[in-house]
């Protein structure tokens, strides 16, 4: 939580915009099914951009599918698929927030990663929009009921 607000403080910019067409779905286990990420729905040729600074450690194709992962900190990477890598994108170089790093096709992969653990990336990047939650669970209070 307290690096979704910072995040949002310092800069961060929608990778592309376009309506999710896949949800995150966490898996239950490292190798279980699930969704690591979201998919978004995007022209053919809009730019996919660095959600916030950080530094490109790895750009190339996984089964087929091309992908630029930056390093945001230490243990946490953002994960940019289904796009053309931009040919001036290398491993090792530092992105600013905003700064282009591929093209679209027709949908493009955010994920992010917190060490091994993949979170849901819109609402770490807190792109995701608000939702109220009562003031106990922001605090992590249990409520409970005496009889």
């Amino acid at each position: 939580m307290f690096a979704v607000i910072l995040l949002s403080v310092f800069g961060v910019v929608a990778p592309v915009t376009g309506p999710v067409v896949e949800q995150f779905r966490a898996p239950a286990c490292e190798r279980c099914a699930g969704h690591r990420g979201v998919t978004i729905a995007t022209n053919p040729g809009d730019i996919v951009r660095a959600a916030v600074d950080g530094e490109i450690v790895f750009v190339g194709e996984v089964a087929g599918v091309a992908y630029v992962v930056e390093r945001i900190s230490a243990d946490v990477r953002v994960t940019y698929g289904l796009l053309q890598p931009l040919s001036s994108v290398v491993v090792g170089q530092r992105v600013v927030s905003g700064q282009p790093v591929g093209i679209a096709q027709s949908r493009v992969y955010i994920g992010v990663r917190v060490g091994v653990r993949p979170v849901h990336p819109l609402r770490y990047l807190g792109l995701g929009g608000a939702r109220l939650v009562s003031s106990n669970r922001l605090l992590g209070v249990t409520r409970t009921h005496s009889r």
